[in-house]
């Protein structure tokens, strides 16, 4: 890639935001000198990463990047067997941990996130061994451990010895009396690596010792005392020992290092390429840029596309196709007014697209992949090769005419300017046409006339201009496809505050002009676009309300919706409760009569009981009209799916008697009538049975959440008769109105009181058909089993 067009495009630019958002040395460094390409899969590649690490940034808490240092200098170091320092150690360290880290972090739940990711990480080969044996010798302050080894162990703690009975020697003689005046201080202090104590100038005769050091006013000296010199011998020695034993140990760990120099490269360079991949995505997500798709057709279409170089809150978007009904572009306009920056952000945005960075525009903007760029931009005259403007324009242009080709981007800015007006509209019109007829995608700033009119003359030609506000004389840098602009010189002249003379006589010598009507004419047009323009931002105002106002509605009518359903259901579950308790207080009252009617015909009564029983089973709750109405079954065959509404799911019919049908829903076996009984739901509204267990006497039993308020089974162990009369009354209520059938009371053994008293009150129920112990299996004689 040319470096001088990446210059004028301004991707130095790029590079530099780039190298402020990436972690490390390394990492800023290759971005300093990223280069676009122009192999299609290598870009793919590059934006697969991009994507990938934006997604990371924003979804995970933490991210694979950590404290990483350029250990390339050790490594260089290691390889001559120069031992290196304890900093170049915790450097390498903390960037052997980071490595390791970004090792495994792509692994268990991230492997198909960062698939891109996860390959570079996988390459990277841990240096657990190494990391532990740095570890084990230095502390996180960088200071050499005393069991690095076991002979520096010794010699510490030797050390520490020697200083023990030099300090205690020391104090004696500070606190002895015969020379407490000698001293300054009462302190222990060091000088030259030996223990000295403060001696006053005028004792230093009559104390006996060696001077080390002066203070500054001169009226102290630290002096050693002459009975601690050979324990501070002893102890400088050691120091000498423990220097020794340290550069061993330095030795030795530099050689390991040796040993896995060229790992550690490889893994240096994965892991700068991690970290300037997030710098590629932390840029995206600042940028608020978007992946452009790929045109394999050579076709552009930036949407709202905008110079990532301007201040976000000033630039105006431009949406610039190019390739699609058209291969050049003639963009006019007023000076000023945002042709340059028009031009600048195609070549921009398709240089980052081709160096793996997301464009900022609106999603769904396409480009393809140009193997070259051309781009002459601004005045930039040659002063070493003595070129004026005209002659450096052409120098370049000449550059590459020649070469370019369909698969390139040309961009050219101001063309033919710097020289005679009607030659460098010749020139200007001869080169678009040449390009023209190469199939160069070329996009063109032009001033001239005739340009405009080749434009409109020629199919593939396309003229665009930037918008001029002629009340405000102020350009609006708005690009308009499809309609030429004037260059509204005078008009920039006024606000300028030229001569008004100058300027009428300008617009009067224009009048003459062959192009004068067509400017007119022009003008006249791109006023009718902007009426157009404003229309069409009206109507979208419009249509974005209306479908605003539609999504509100949307909204109300669910939200009603749900609040009926909810009123409906509340009702239906508030009648239900009322039927459960009237039978329950029915209940009541048939055992008082039972039990005051003994000189009353039994038959009579008994079909009293009944008759009033029924009347209460008989009582209808109000279905959910929001329900749909469900089909019965023309009839009902062992195997065949229904939907039994009292347990509100799909069952399989396991036998039929009668009006009684048993059926298998999971794994609960219940008997129901046919009246409950639909055609089974099917789709979205099918149920799906979740069994929730209940465990008791060995055995589970299931439940369908949708009727979690009937159980299966009761548990009575440990309750009195009378306790457990209520319990039992309200069990086999709710059982019998959901039409489960047999149901289990667990009363345990015991003495069988209990047991005794459940079956003498089950007797009183005519709603049970039988009741009898369990198989052994489930329960034995501490279960009975209850059929309505």
């Amino acid at each position: 890639m040319n470096e001088q067009v990446l210059h004028t495009l301004e991707f130095d630019e790029i590079r530099k935001m780039l190298a402020s958002r990436a972690v490390s040395g390394l990492a800023k460094k290759m971005a300093m000198e990223w280069v676009p390409s122009s192999e299609q899969s290598v870009i793919q590649e590059w934006l697969t990463e991009t994507e990938e690490a934006t997604i990371c940034l924003q979804k995970e808490i933490a991210t694979p990047l950590g404290e990483t240092h350029d250990v390339g200098p050790l490594l260089e170091k290691a390889e001559k067997d120069i031992p290196a320092t304890p900093q170049e150690f915790m450097d390498l360290s903390a960037t052997l941990s980071t490595h390791s880290r970004m090792h495994h972090y792509f692994e268990g739940d991230r492997h198909m996130v960062y698939p891109a990711l996860e390959s570079l990480a996988m390459l990277m080969q841990p240096m657990d061994d190494l990391m532990r044996r740095i570890d084990r010798v230095f502390e996180e302050n960088g200071n050499i451990r005393d069991d690095a080894s076991p002979k520096l162990h010794r010699i510490r703690s030797e050390m520490e010895n020697l200083k023990s009975r030099l300090r205690r020697s020391l104090q004696r003689i500070l606190h002895d009396r015969n020379q407490a005046s000698y001293f300054q201080d009462n302190i222990i202090t060091q000088r030259n690596g030996r223990y000295v104590l403060p001696v006053k100038e005028e004792y230093r005769y009559k104390f006996d010792g060696i001077v080390h050091d002066r203070s500054s006013t001169g009226q102290t000296l630290y002096m050693e005392p002459m009975i601690s010199v050979q324990l501070n011998n002893d102890l400088a020695e050691a120091a000498v020992s423990e220097k020794a034993e340290i550069h061993a140990i330095l030795e030795q760990l530099t050689r390991e290092v040796k040993k896995s120099a060229y790992s550690i490269r490889e893994n240096a360079k994965l892991a700068t390429r991690i970290e300037f991949i997030f710098a590629r995505g932390t840029l995206a997500m600042d940028m608020h840029a978007v992946r452009a798709v790929y045109s394999s057709e050579g076709q552009v279409n930036l949407k709202e596309a905008r110079h990532p170089l301007i201040n976000p809150k000033k630039v105006v978007p431009v949406s610039i196709p190019l390739g699609i009904d058209y291969k050049i572009l003639i963009i006019t306009g007023s000076n000023a007014g945002g042709k340059t920056i028009s031009i600048k952000t195609l070549g921009l945005l398709a240089l980052m697209n081709q160096a793996g960075l997301f464009i900022p525009a609106k999603e769904g903007s396409t480009l393809p992949v140009f193997n070259h760029f051309y781009a002459i931009i601004g005045d930039d005259q040659s002063i070493q090769y003595n070129l004026s403007t005209f002659s450096s324009y052409i120098t370049k242009l000449s550059g590459f005419l020649g070469t370019c080709d369909s698969h390139d981007l040309v961009i050219l800015d101001e063309l033919g300017s710097g020289t005679d007006p009607i030659e460098g509209a010749a020139l200007a019109e001869a080169v678009t046409e040449y390009l023209y007829k190469k199939g160069v995608p070329t996009i063109i700033t032009s001033h001239f006339s005739e340009m405009k009119k080749l434009a409109y003359e020629t199919e593939g030609i396309e003229n665009a201009f930037v918008e001029f506000n002629e009340v405000t004389l102020m350009p609006t840098y708005h690009l308009i496809i499809g309609v030429a602009g004037n260059s509204n010189a005078f008009s920039i002249c006024k606000r300028l505050g030229l001569v008004d003379e100058v300027i009428a006589r300008a617009e009067k010598l224009k009048e003459n002009s062959p192009y004068h009507n067509m400017e007119s004419v022009m003008a006249n047009l791109n006023q009718q676009m902007q009426n157009v323009e404003k229309e069409k931002i009206r109507l979208s105002s419009m249509v974005k309300e209306a479908e605003e106002l539609r999504n509100d509605l949307k909204q109300e009518s669910e939200i009603l919706f749900e609040k009926r359903r909810k009123i409906l259901d509340k009702t239906r579950e508030e009648a239900e409760s009322i039927k459960r308790n009237l039978r329950v207080q029915s209940e009541n009252i048939i055992k008082d009569l039972k039990k005051r009617a003994s000189q009353m015909d039994r038959e009579g009564l008994n079909a009293h009981i009944s008759k009033v029983r029924g009347r209460v089973n008989g009582m209808s709750i109000p279905k959910n009209k929001l329900e749909a109405k469900r089909e019965r079954p023309e009839e009902f065959n062992v195997g065949d799916t229904v939907y039994i509404d009292t347990l509100g799911s799909n069952g399989t019919i396991q036998s039929v008697s009668g009006k009684k049908i048993t059926v298998l829903c999971g794994i609960i076996r219940a008997t129901v009538d046919k009246k409950n009984c639909f055609l089974p739901q099917r789709g979205a509204d099918a149920p799906t049975p979740k069994a929730s267990t209940r465990i008791h006497a060995g055995r589970k039993k299931y439940v369908d959440p949708s009727v979690t308020q009937v159980k299966t089974s009761i548990n009575l162990l440990g309750k009195t008769v009378d306790e457990a009369i209520p319990e039992i009354d309200r069990f086999l209520n709710e059982a019998f109105m959901a039409g489960i059938s047999p149901v289990q009371i667990i009363h345990g053994k015991g003495t069988g009181s209990l047991r005794a008293g459940i079956h003498k009150y089950l007797r009183t129920l005519n709603f049970v058909s039988e009741f009898h112990l369990a198989n052994p299996q489930n329960g034995g004689a501490g279960v009975t089993e209850v059929y309505f």
